[in-house]
Parts: structure tokens; sequence; C-alpha cells
């Protein structure tokens, strides 16, 4: 029993031979361990041999050939566990290589509108793979828990916090792609009621269907949990803010770097890029 396979699969390769011309012969051959050619034994003859090949238990009680599928198919899944490694790491270092820009605005905040549509909007169309942006919707709000419901006091009224939780929900919004999410924000800035102009900004993208999701959540405990979430991670920065919009470059605030990009972020962006992007 325990060299029946051995034997079988020598009878087989001989028998096999006589049936191959030579044309198949010609297949390169695949080399046991030491790099010495097995009888001429081509893919097609062991793709043959094993489906024909008999239920043979070893001293493990696995069949041999069975082994054999078992151990490509881990190395399969070890191959595809690698290659989704190698594109992890390369996405991480290409992150690593933009320069990151975090954005700490309000809604209805004039600055924040004219920074968005005039400074952040134009860079972030035309330094794509050079720069990644941060949006974080709540400014110099105030957010605190009463009888288990948060509470928002917002920098320019309740419709500001309304557009705060919209943005929120359109940020977190799984379905929509990351463009769009960018391209929804500018749009919503460049209006003057987010409650109203949400669906025409979903139109811009295509989008409509979201409209009722995005309304449903900017109403309810899910936009509320949302906003004071991006509260929380604005009084990390600074509580409160000294300035809306604030404006964090590669993860750390500098006044003097929130100053100049406020007027001109294309300036800093071109300044700080590890890879100065043709067009600076």
């Amino acid at each position: 029993m325990k060299y029946r396979f051995l034997h079988w699969l020598l009878h087989n390769i001989q028998r096999q031979k006589t049936r191959t011309n030579k044309s198949a012969m010609s297949n390169q051959p695949y080399l046991f361990r030491g790099g010495t050619a097995t009888h001429g034994l081509t893919p097609s003859l062991v793709s043959r041999l094993l489906r024909t090949a008999p239920r043979t238990r070893e001293c493990c009680h696995e069949t041999y050939p069975r082994n054999i599928k078992n151990k490509m198919k881990t190395l399969a899944v070890v191959c595809l566990l690698a290659l989704c490694y190698g594109v992890s790491a390369k996405n991480k270092k290409n992150d690593e290589q933009k320069v990151k820009i975090a954005v700490y605005y309000e809604s209805l905040c004039p600055d924040s509108k004219r920074f968005i549509t005039a400074q952040l909007a134009p860079v972030w169309r035309d330094f794509r793979g050079v720069v990644k942006v941060k949006l974080v919707p709540y400014g110099k709000s105030t957010h605190d828990k009463v009888n288990g419901k948060w509470q928002f006091n917002c920098h320019h009224g309740p419709d500001e916090c309304y557009g705060n939780k919209i943005q929120s929900c359109i940020l977190k919004d799984r379905s929509l792609q990351d463009t769009e999410k960018m391209e929804l924000i500018i749009c919503l800035m460049g209006q003057a009621n987010p409650d109203k102009s949400i669906d025409t900004c979903l139109t811009q993208v295509n989008k409509q269907s979201e409209s009722v999701k995005l309304k449903r959540c900017a109403s309810t405990e899910q936009g509320d949990t949302l906003l004071a979430t991006y509260g929380d991670k604005t009084d990390a920065v600074q509580r409160p803010l000294g300035f809306v919009p604030t404006i964090v470059i590669n993860e750390k605030f500098d006044q003097a770097v929130q100053d100049e990009a406020f007027t001109d972020l294309k300036k800093v962006i071109c300044r700080v890029a590890p890879n100065k992007p043709a067009i600076c």
C-alpha cells in the first residue's frame, strides 16, 4: 500500500508516453527537486494522471493527489494575500507622498464658503493624486447630550446645524464615490440654503436617488451622531477654533501656513509637495 501510488504513477507514465506524439512531448517538462526532468512528463500528462489517480491513503491518512490539490489551493491563497498586501503597501506609500489637507469649517460660514469654492475646489481638481483632503463640518459649534439626545448650538443658527449634518451624512455615505462627495460639498458651499440646495447638487453628480436617504440621515439620530463625532474631531484640534475655516496641512497646525493657505492654497501645496507637480 505504501508504494502503490508511486508504482501506479511510473507505470502510467510509461504507458502515456507511448500514446503521446512528438509535438506534445515538446512541451516544457516539469522538474522534480534536484532539477532532473521527469521522463518527459508534460503539464497535460500530469493533469490526466492526477484525474485518474487511485484513491490511495498514505501514512498521514490522506489521499496523495488530494494532498497536492490542497497544497496548490494553499499556495494560491498565499499568492493572493501577497498580491493584496503588495497593492495595500503601494497605496499606503502613495498616500504618504500626498499632501494632506484637513479643513475644519461651517456650512454657512462666509469664509468657509469662500475658501472651499475659490481655493480648495480648484486645488482638488488640478492636483489629483497629489493631495488628500479631509473635510470636517462643525467649526465653532458646541454639542452636549441631554436626556440621551444630542443638542447642538451652531455658530450661524439652526440652519447651519442642518447644513453641517447633511454634509456629515454625505461624507459618510458609502454609496457615494469620493469624487462625488467632494463635488457635492463644493456645490453646497456655493449655495445659500443647504435644505433646498441638496437636490440641485445631487442632480449635478447624477445622484438624485440619494436625496431621501441623506435628508432622513440629517433629520434623525444618525445625523446627530455623525455631527457629534465631527465635533469631537474638531475639539481635538482646538476648542474652540480660533478661526473658521481652520486649515491643517500634513496633520500639523501652523498659523503662518494657515494664513497663507486661506488666500493661496496652491502656493502652499506646490511648496510642501514631495514631488513638485508640473502645474506648479
